[in-house]
C-alpha cells in the first residue's frame, strides 16, 4: 500500500512536530495556564499565555476524548481511566481535595469503572460508564449533583436514583445537568431551575435526576447544557428545541424571553442537524451537510467578517466557515472552535490567546489555527480562557478510510480551504488498519486525476452524512480511480472492524473479572484465617475463665487458711503474755 505523505501532515517520520506518536492520541492546550489548566506545570506569570503544545503528562496515555470548563480539564484513556487537572477549589477535580493540580492526574474513584465519556461545568463533572452508570462530583449547590442534596463531593459519586437505567449521555451547565437514558429513551435533568432551563414548566429546582415529559416519546440523540440554558436534537428529522434564559436571543426563538419547555427552533427547520453546542449566552448547532450555524451574545459568534456583530436573536450561519465541511462544534465561555473533516481546528472569540491564536487576525474572524494544521485533530473543547484538542493520527485516518470505502465513485465538493484528504491507489485491509497505508494528496496536485480547488478528484473521501443523504451535490458519479472494492469486502472490513473492537473490550471485560475474582479469593481467604483465630481466641477465652475460677478458689482457701493461723498465733501469744489462757478463736466461731 501507498504511505501516508508526510508533508501533507507535517510529520517527521515516527513523530509528529509536536513530539507525539502517530499511533498514539494526544492532547494538545493553548492559552492561560494560571490555575494550571493547561497540565503542563507551573509557569511564571509573565509566561502564563501558552500557544498550542502537547501535554508531556498524557504522552504515555492512549487519550480517547477531552472535556474542560471553567479554569481546568479532563481526559479520558482509551481504558477507560480519567485524569482532571487544573483549578479545584470546589472539588471538581475529583481526588477528595480542593488543591489545584498543575499535571494530569488519575482520579482514582473512577478507576475500573470504564468511563467512556465525561461533561465539564465550571463547578462540577458528570461522567459515563461503558456499562451505563452515570457519576457526579464537584459542587453540590441547588441539587446540579444529582444526589437529593445540596451537599458537594470531592470523589465521584453514583448518582444511585438512575440505578436500572442505561445512560448514553451526560451534559453538564454552570448550575444544572442532563442526561439521555435507553430503554425507553428519555431525557433526564436536576439542579437550578431559574429561567426554566430544566425544562419541566416552572423554575423549581430538582436535586434528584427528573424526566422531562415534553420529551416523552421523542428520540432524542444528544442533550446540551449551558451556563442558563439547554437544547436537544431529535431524530430522525434532526429539528434542535432550546428551552431556559433567553437574555442575548441565545435560545434563537427570535426573542430574549425565557422558555421553561422545550421549544422547537423555527429558524434551523429543514436542516438536519447533527450536534449542539452551548455557552453561558451563545449557542451553535452543526449541520449534516458541515455547516455552522450560531446565534446569541455578541463578540463570540463569527460573524465579524461581515461587519460590526450584534447579538443574533435566530440562527445565523457563519459564512467564514462556507468553504470547510464542519464535523465537530465547541462553545466556551467567549470563544468557539470546531474541527474540520481533515483534522484542522478553526477559531474565534472575544480573545486571540485561547482562540485561534493568530496575532495578525481579528480576534472573532474564524481562522484556522496554522500550528495545528496537519496535527490530526479530532475533537475541540473550550473553556473559559483555554481550550484543549485531541489529536489521533489513527482515528481520523480511519475514519477517512471509513467515507472513502463507503463512496463508489466521484463526487463534487464544496471550496475546501483546509485542502481535503484523497485516497489513491489500492490495498483496502491495510488503509482500514494503518493509518500510514494512505497517501495523502491535495486538490489539483495531480491534473489526471481530475482534482481541483472547485471539486475532488476520483476516490475523494466522502462524509457518512454525504452518503447517507445522497446529496446530488455531492452525489455518486462513475470516473477514473474510482475505489476497488466490492460490497461483500466493505462489509467484511467494516464487521471486523467492529469484531476487533468487541474483541478488545471482551480482553478488558475478562481481565477485570480476573482481578475480582482474584481478590475476592484473597478476601475468602483472608474471612477463613480471622474465623479460625477467632476460634481460638473463644476457646482461649473458655480455658482462661475455667482457670480463672481455680485460681481464685485457691486464692479464698489459701486466704482462710492464713488468717485461722494467724488467729492461732494471736490467742496464743496473748496466754502466754496474761498467765491466763483465752478461748480460742476457732472456739468462739464455734
Amino acid at each position: 500500500a501507498s504511505r501516508l505523505s508526510s508533508s501533507a501532515l507535517g510529520l517527521l517520520p515516527h513523530r509528529c512536530a509536536m513530539g507525539q506518536s502517530s499511533t498514539k492520541a494526544g492532547a494538545v492546550v493553548w492559552g492561560s495556564s494560571e490555575h494550571g489548566q493547561l497540565g503542563i506545570g507551573s509557569l511564571p506569570a509573565e509566561d502564563r499565555s501558552v500557544q498550542p503544545r502537547l501535554i508531556e503528562g498524557l504522552r504515555s496515555i492512549h487519550v480517547r476524548h477531552v472535556a474542560c470548563s471553567g479554569h481546568y480539564s479532563c481526559a479520558v484513556a482509551e481504558s477507560g481511566d480519567v485524569y482532571t487537572w487544573g483549578f479545584g477549589k470546589d472539588g471538581q477535580l475529583g481526588h477528595g481535595d480542593t488543591k489545584d493540580v498543575y499535571s494530569p492526574k488519575a482520579v482514582r474513584g473512577l478507576q475500573s469503572k470504564m468511563i467512556r465519556h465525561v461533561s465539564c461545568a465550571e463547578h462540577h463533572v458528570a461522567a459515563v460508564s461503558e456499562t451505563g452508570a452515570l457519576f457526579t462530583w464537584g459542587k453540590g449547590q441547588n441539587g446540579r449533583l444529582g444526589h437529593g442534596g445540596v451537599e458537594s463531593e470531592l470523589l465521584p459519586k453514583v448518582v444511585e436514583s438512575l440505578f436500572g437505567h442505561h445512560v448514553v449521555q451526560a451534559s453538564c451547565g454552570d448550575f444544572h445537568t442532563a442526561c439521555v437514558i435507553l430503554n425507553p429513551m428519555q431525557v433526564y435533568t436536576w439542579g437550578l431551575g431559574l429561567s426554566g432551563r430544566l425544562g419541566h414548566g416552572d423554575e423549581t429546582d430538582r436535586h434528584l435526576p427528573t424526566p422531562v415529559e415534553a420529551l416523552s416519546g421523542l428520540h432524542v440523540s444528544c442533550v446540551a447544557c449551558g451556563g442558563h440554558h439547554s437544547a436537544t436534537i431529535t431524530e430522525p428529522s434532526g429539528h434542535l428545541m432550546t428551552w431556559g434564559g433567553g437574555a442575548f436571543g441565545k435560545l434563537g426563538h427570535g426573542n430574549r424571553l425565557p422558555q421553561t419547555a422545550p421549544k422547537l427552533v423555527a429558524g434551523l427547520q429543514g436542516k438536519r442537524l447533527v450536534s449542539v453546542s452551548l455557552g453561558p449566552h451563545h449557542s451553535a448547532a452543526l449541520t449534516h451537510k458541515g455547516e455552522v450555524y450560531t446565534w446569541g451574545q455578541s463578540g463570540r459568534l463569527g460573524h465579524a467578517s461581515q461587519g460590526a456583530e450584534v447579538d443574533e436573536m435566530l440562527p445565523r450561519q457563519v459564512a467564514a466557515l462556507a468553504g470547510v465541511f464542519v464535523v465537530q462544534v465547541s462553545c466556551g465561555h467567549s470563544h468557539c472552535a470546531v474541527v474540520t473533516e481533515t483534522g484542522d481546528v478553526w477559531a474565534w472569540g472575544a480573545s486571540r490567546a485561547f482562540g485561534h491564536t493568530e496575532p495578525t487576525a481579528v480576534p472573532n474572524v474564524p481562522t484556522m489555527i496554522k500550528v495545528l494544521s496537519g496535527k490530526a485533530i479530532v475533537q475541540v473543547a473550550c473553556a473559559v480562557t483555554h481550550s484543549i484538542a485531541l489529536s489521533d493520527y489513527r482515528r481520523l485516518a480511519g475514519k477517512a478510510a471509513l467515507a472513502a470505502a463507503r463512496s463508489t465513485g466521484t463526487t463534487t465538493a464544496i471550496k475546501d480551504r483546509a485542502s481535503p484528504l484523497v485516497v489513491t491507489g489500492g490495498g483496502w485491509p491495510d488503509a482500514l488498519e494503518d493509518p500510514n497505508a494512505l497517501h495523502v494528496k491535495k486538490p489539483g496536485m495531480d491534473s489526471a486525476e481530475g482534482a481541483s480547488g472547485e471539486e475532488r478528484g476520483a476516490g475523494t473521501l466522502l462524509t457518512d452524512h454525504d452518503v447517507a443523504e445522497g446529496n446530488p451535490e455531492k452525489g455518486h458519479t462513475a470516473g477514473k480511480g474510482m475505489l476497488p472494492m466490492p460490497s461483500t469486502e466493505r462489509e467484511v472490513a467494516f464487521l471486523s472492524n467492529d469484531l476487533k473492537t468487541y474483541q478488545e473490550l471482551a480482553l478488558r471485560l475478562a481481565k477485570q473479572l480476573q482481578e475480582t475474582k482474584t481478590k475476592l479469593e484473597a478476601l475468602q481467604n483472608e474471612n477463613s484465617f480471622l474465623k479460625s483465630e477467632l476460634e481460638v481466641m473463644h476457646q482461649c477465652s473458655n480455658d482462661a475463665d475455667e482457670r480463672l475460677d481455680t485460681l481464685r478458689r485457691r486464692f479464698n482457701e489459701r486466704l482462710k487458711e492464713l488468717e485461722r493461723r494467724y488467729a492461732e498465733k494471736a490467742v496464743a501469744a496473748l496466754g502466754e503474755a496474761g498467765g491466763v489462757p483465752l478461748p480460742s478463736l476457732a472456739g468462739e466461731d464455734g
